[in-house]
């Protein structure tokens, strides 16, 4: 038997108008930028935007032009008329130090991200590229990337894989969706091993290889080699003893994966940000409140 849930949504239809804030080079949602509206350059209303969700104006106030601040960005400006739903914001201040590419607080790359529906979540290594994270070129430029930290569940067969580095390119923004286009191969590392009863956190030393990324947006993940069993056999595994990596909670908008057609069962042919598109929902169907 299948279940279906559905979902019904009730627009207020006196809200005035809608926007997101964006950075304006990695596109991510920006949460809690100060905004102020101005009618005649006078001050007439003041507020903080959406922590996770689109920001509507009272349409009550009557303005002409509004601007933006935030710690860290450009205080922007803009005329009512050219008020959209997507509103960038241009970062001024980057750390350029020599440091691990990072999406987190630790300066470490940790691949996957946690859903919002549940508390964790695993996936085995697959022998293509099926998932992985972003690194927008303003984030590494002038960094020299020395390692990679990665978790998985424990490891039941020696398993080897890569590490690969690609080049690439996002299409479309939040608002439509974003997908990805992966073009040469930066990197690839030798093949590496996690051995049997290998567990939680692993990190594997780059430093060594001293590769550039040429000022492109990079794209990292792990892909699959082979499976061994105790006689150093190659084998194929049940899903269930695959090694998998467990997938970490995650604020960014980086997380690429392709996905399978709830019909056909097809993979997609390209990768989806996935971290963007929970966002994008919950910001335009989970938060809507009713009058």
């Amino acid at each position: 038997m299948k279940y279906f849930l559905l979902f019904f949504t009730f627009i207020n239809l006196t809200q005035g108008q809608k926007f997101i804030p964006l950075d304006e080079d990695t596109l991510e949602y920006i949460s809690e930028a100060n905004y102020n509206l101005y009618a005649n350059k006078k001050l007439v209303f003041s507020s903080i935007t959406s922590t996770d969700s689109v920001t509507r104006l009272p349409k009550n106030v009557l303005f002409d032009s509004i601007s933006f601040s935030k710690l860290n960005y450009k205080e922007t400006g803009l005329k009512k008329e050219n008020l959209g739903e997507l509103v960038r914001l241009k970062k001024i201040v980057y750390e350029l130090e020599d440091v691990i590419i990072s999406n987190s607080k630790n300066n470490q790359i940790s691949i996957g991200e946690k859903s919002r529906f549940i508390k964790k979540y695993s996936n085995s290594i697959k022998k293509d590229t099926v998932y992985g994270l972003l690194f927008h070129k303003s984030d590494i430029k002038n960094k020299q990337i020395e390692g990679l930290l990665f978790y998985v569940e424990k490891v039941k067969y020696k398993t080897t894989y890569k590490i690969k580095f690609y080049a690439a390119n996002e299409n479309g923004n939040i608002i439509i969706g974003q997908s990805l286009e992966l073009a040469e191969i930066l990197f690839e590392s030798p093949i590496l091993t996690l051995e049997t009863k290998t567990k939680n956190k692993v990190e594997v030393n780059l430093e060594e290889y001293n590769f550039n990324t040429e000022n492109h947006n990079v794209f990292v993940c792990l892909e699959l080699q082979a499976y061994y069993d105790e006689n150093n056999e190659v084998m194929v595994p049940s899903f269930k003893e695959s090694t998998k990596l467990k997938f970490q909670l995650s604020n960014f908008n980086n997380y690429y994966a392709k996905t399978i057609d709830f019909y056909t069962k097809e993979k997609s042919d390209s990768m989806i940000n996935i971290n963007g598109m929970i966002k994008h929902d919950f910001a335009t169907v989970f938060f809507r409140k009713t009058t």
